[in-house]
């Protein structure tokens, strides 16, 4: 499982949040060791206040546990009760839907690599950090543009530069 998570600077600080893609961690740190929470939070101010009980208690007690395992259901983060739309199908770009005016489309967003398509990106199931398509219809498609931007940055840091947003429409029925 790959987790990408943003440390901020933390001097002068010892309890403190850090940012994942699924949500905030609370963090603490003392003079050997830096601890985190073991579940995901919504919020930084619920992740910074689970980081300051576990802090009281790990400081109650002589031993430290040691935390194993992170899972991500455990997260208690509200979703959107948007309704669900498949997004498949033929992408169209805003030339194609300005002359077909009476089909609804949703905008999606998809990352490229040169004349590639990023078919895949980021997988933990398949410990794959990114495959390319040149086929824009098996491109990985995202709904929201802060995720596909946050998908672009990262493989811009750790595969390198190169990677680039396109906007496309899908048709809604």
């Amino acid at each position: 499982m790959t987790l990408t998570i943003w440390l901020p600077s933390t001097e002068g600080r010892d309890v403190f949040t850090a940012k994942t893609d699924s949500g905030y961690f609370g963090c603490f740190k003392s003079q050997d060791y830096l601890v985190m929470t073991p579940n995901f939070f919504a919020k930084p101010l619920e992740a910074a206040n689970a980081a300051r009980r576990l802090k009281k208690k790990m400081q109650s007690s002589p031993t430290i546990k040691a935390v194993t395992k992170v899972t991500k259901k455990s997260s208690k983060i509200k979703q959107n009760n948007k309704r669900q739309v498949k997004l498949t199908g033929r992408l169209y770009t805003v030339e194609e839907t300005q002359k077909m005016p009476l089909l609804r489309f949703q905008e999606i967003w998809v990352v490229t690599h040169g004349d590639d398509y990023v078919a895949d990106c980021l997988n933990t199931e398949k410990k794959q950090l990114v495959s390319f398509t040149p086929n824009k219809e098996k491109a990985k498609k995202f709904k929201d543009h802060e995720e596909a931007k946050r998908a672009m940055n990262t493989l811009k840091g750790v595969v390198g530069p190169g990677f680039n947003l396109m906007r496309y429409w899908v048709r809604v029925d």
